[in-house]
C-alpha cells in the first residue's frame, strides 16, 4: 500500500502492517486505520500515520527509551478488549508534543497496541498518577 504523505511524502507500507484502532484516538475518533513508520534507527521514535488521511501523523515513543520505569497496569476491562491474554503481546506507545521549548510524552493516555492482532487501543490512566505532558528523559 502506498500513503501519500503530507508529512512524509510518498511511504510504502505491507498490507499487514496496518493497525486498526477502532474507536480512534482521542479527538481523532474517525480515523481507525494507521500505520506505524520508523522514525529512527533504533526503534524509540515512530510515525502512526493515518492510512486514509495524508495530514494525519503523530510522532510516538516507545516509552521505555525514555522512562524506563513506565509500567502502567492496564486496566483488566481494557486487556479484554484488545483480546490480550499475556502483557508481552501489548506494545505501549506515547504521543509526543513537541513545542519550541519542550519535547514530552502521554504517559496518562498511551496507546496499547496487540502486536498478535494488530488492534490498539489509547487508554486513558487517570488514577496511576501518570502526566499528559512529562517530560522525556524525565520519571
Amino acid at each position: 500500500m502506498r500513503i501519500e504523505s503530507q508529512r512524509l511524502g510518498t511511504v510504502v507500507i505491507d498490507d499487514s502492517s496496518i493497525i486498526s484502532i477502532p474507536d480512534g484516538l482521542l479527538g481523532f475518533e474517525s480515523h481507525q486505520r494507521f500505520a506505524l513508520i520508523p522514525a529512527d534507527e533504533v526503534g524509540a521514535y515512530s510515525w502512526l500515520h493515518s492510512v486514509d488521511d495524508p495530514q494525519l501523523a503523530f510522532l510516538v515513543v516507545a516509552p521505555d527509551f525514555f522512562f524506563p520505569d513506565y509500567a502502567p497496569d492496564l486496566p483488566e476491562n481494557e486487556a479484554a478488549l484488545l483480546e490480550l491474554a499475556d502483557e508481552n503481546d501489548a506494545q505501549l506507545l506515547c504521543l509526543i508534543t513537541i513545542t519550541d521549548d519542550d519535547i514530552t510524552a502521554n504517559l496518562m493516555g498511551p496507546v496499547v497496541l496487540n502486536v498478535g492482532t494488530q488492534v490498539a487501543r489509547q487508554v486513558v490512566l487517570a488514577d496511576q498518577g501518570f502526566d499528559t505532558r512529562q517530560r522525556l528523559g524525565s520519571s
